[in-house]
């Protein structure tokens, strides 16, 4: 008989405890108004190196594992107050699933590798209810993909802890590659490094309408990522707030760049014009005013490139008109560590805003 390998129980414990202690400090400490930007430093929280499991995940190779149920209608409704109506089933498993899909670039033509899918328990019962949607995004470096969200982000640990936080209620996670294939940086626009403006605003929408039960209200739709990642969930839920009504920015950028002036410019066909427009506070000031958009802005403490952009940008869109909370993470630097914590904070922010807790 072999022995019960108990290390993934105490790690999904340890983030389950971590998830609860950020969605009570950010309850407390966050009053929410039109524009306004709070301040949530939580500076007890706990280090954000204990929601690390200390081992790889493996990722599921197959793109097959998406429950027949999950078969959109054409009626799915724009949102729905799941944490007053849902009842949890006999059937509903304690944990959600992680999948690797094919979305292609069918309008865009961008290649891209495999995206991950997460499904939450209450999207693998008998008789699913149209949930809300995460787009989620990684960092940019080399060799970086969709694949670090798990593997350097532990999402599948992190969205089990929250549904187990919530009767099996979460968003569905999206994980598209932004980057391509050898993990380039196409800045989130359409240029000469690939249409990923494209990609990541009509093709991957179309792509989970067509394959998941989803509600379709802005409200009900998230995007987010950590780094570059951030940087390009910012740019997308300010340009285009009618799909995207909610926005987690961990880490992100003041804007798009390249490592020198010449390559940034190139990604715009040499335009300084384009990569002007292209920066979130000047798409913020040609969109504005928000009054629906919710948006999650958080950066670690020691982080001394990437934090001070934090603020700058949240300020920027508290002024015009989201609804904007800030969370500055005890500690901590620019890696995937402070990441977990930050995207943990954030999907925890999200559950009582996409109608899946009580707020």
């Amino acid at each position: 008989m072999q022995p019960i390998d108990r290390s993934r129980d105490l790690v999904w414990l340890v983030v389950v405890l971590v998830v609860a202690f950020v969605s009570v400090a950010l309850t407390v400490v966050v009053v929410r108004s039109v524009g306004s930007s709070d301040q949530a430093t939580a500076a007890p929280a706990p280090s954000a190196t204990l929601i690390a499991p200390q081992r790889t995940p493996s990722v599921p190779t197959s793109s097959r594992g998406i429950p027949a149920t999950e078969r959109p209608t054409s009626r799915e409704p724009s949102s729905v107050d799941l944490a007053t109506t849902w009842t949890p089933p006999a059937d509903l498993p304690q944990q959600g699933r992680l999948l690797h899909v094919a979305i292609p670039g069918t309008r865009s033509h961008f290649v891209a590798r495999d995206a991950l899918l997460w499904l939450p328990p209450a999207a693998l019962v008998a008789d699913p209810p149209p949930l809300p949607v995460t787009v989620l995004m990684s960092g940019q470096s080399r060799g970086a993909g969709p694949d670090d969200v798990e593997t350097g982000g532990h999402i599948a640990h992190t969205m089990d802890a929250i549904a187990g936080l919530h009767r099996g209620l979460a968003p569905i996670v999206v994980v598209p590659d932004q980057l391509g294939p050898r993990s380039g940086n196409p800045m989130c626009v359409d240029g000469p490094l690939g249409n990923s403006r494209t990609y990541l605003e009509q093709d991957v929408p179309a792509w989970i309408t067509s394959h998941l039960r989803v509600q379709t209200g802005a409200t009900a739709w998230t995007v987010g990522g950590f780094s570059q990642g951030g940087t390009c969930a910012i740019q997308l839920g300010a340009g285009d707030p009618q799909r995207f009504g909610n926005v987690i920015d961990v880490s992100g950028e003041l804007g798009p760049t390249e490592p020198t002036r010449a390559e940034t410019l190139h990604g715009f066909g040499g335009s300084v014009a384009a990569w002007r427009a292209a920066q979130p506070i000047a798409v913020m000031a040609q969109h504005g005013p928000y009054t629906g958009t919710s948006a999650f802005f958080t950066a670690a403490q020691l982080d001394r490139h990437y934090g001070p952009a934090m603020p700058v940008v949240a300020a920027h869109a508290a002024a015009a008109g989201m609804h904007v909370t800030r969370w500055v993470v005890p500690g901590g630097g620019h890696d995937w560590a402070m990441a977990r914590a930050a995207i943990a904070a954030g999907m925890a922010w999200l559950e009582p805003r996409v109608g899946l807790a009580a707020s």
